[in-house]
């Protein structure tokens, strides 16, 4: 807890995503970002808050295969780039023809042996946004506020939270590097320009607490984006 903000991490799902929980420390008022899965774990773990908003940082399987029954557990709309659903029907009908998920959360990782079969009988999401969320904008619960970021480049639809001392960066920044960008819709050059915004727009103490795996800092990964430019992923 540091800032008024307390974050939850909640690790789900068969790429190990994390889903984010947001609140104000004086508050119960509370954003989910990232559904990954497991929707019953997920809303038992958040039985001591108020769910104001579900929030999904892109469109991609791996971050919101809990929402259609999270959704009507903790009674809360869903949040989104207005890009996410045309993101979402691509990579559905990509599913829907192969049998299986894209994989993987750095483009190293994007392997035959990364491919997790599509459940035919599984409810996914409808790719309803009760809200359409664009840069600039501020989604609020109490006493918290998350400034939102359209920081595009691993997905359109991808977006950055932040809030003092903090960002929920999706799969745009990792320690070590930008998010994937192998597979359809992504583009290199974008996700740099995102990933410089970041890092270059906040204090290097901030926090950077990603989609997948451990957190890190501004003052830890900027010394790295020339190299990152240079290697060309």
């Amino acid at each position: 807890m540091d800032h008024g903000v307390v974050l939850r991490r909640i690790v789900t799902g068969a790429l190990a995503t994390n889903t984010w929980v947001v609140h104000a420390s004086d508050g119960s008022d509370a954003v989910l970002v990232d559904p990954g899965d497991e929707p019953e774990r997920l809303a038992a773990a958040v039985q001591d808050l108020r769910i104001r908003a579900i929030v999904l940082t892109h469109a991609h399987w791996d971050h919101h295969l809990a929402l259609p029954l999270l959704a009507q557990l903790v009674d809360a709309p869903v949040l989104a780039h207005r890009a996410a659903a045309e993101v979402w029907a691509h990579e559905l009908q990509q599913a829907r023809a192969t049998g299986h998920w894209d994989a993987g959360t750095a483009t190293a990782d994007l392997l035959p042996s990364g491919r997790i079969q599509l459940d035919p009988d599984r409810e996914l999401w409808t790719g309803r946004i009760d809200h359409e969320l664009a840069d600039g904008e501020l989604v609020t619960a109490g006493e918290l506020t998350l400034h939102v970021r359209h920081t595009p480049g691993h997905s359109p639809d991808g977006i950055t939270l932040a809030m003092p001392g903090h960002l929920l960066t999706g799969d745009t920044l990792f320690p070590g590097g930008p998010g994937l960008t192998g597979w359809p819709l992504s583009d290199f050059p974008t996700i740099m320009t995102s990933v410089e915004t970041l890092l270059t727009g906040y204090a290097p103490t901030t926090s950077i607490h990603p989609g997948h795996g451990p957190s890190t800092t501004i003052a830890a990964e900027a010394p790295s984006l020339p190299d990152w430019r240079r290697r060309g992923w």
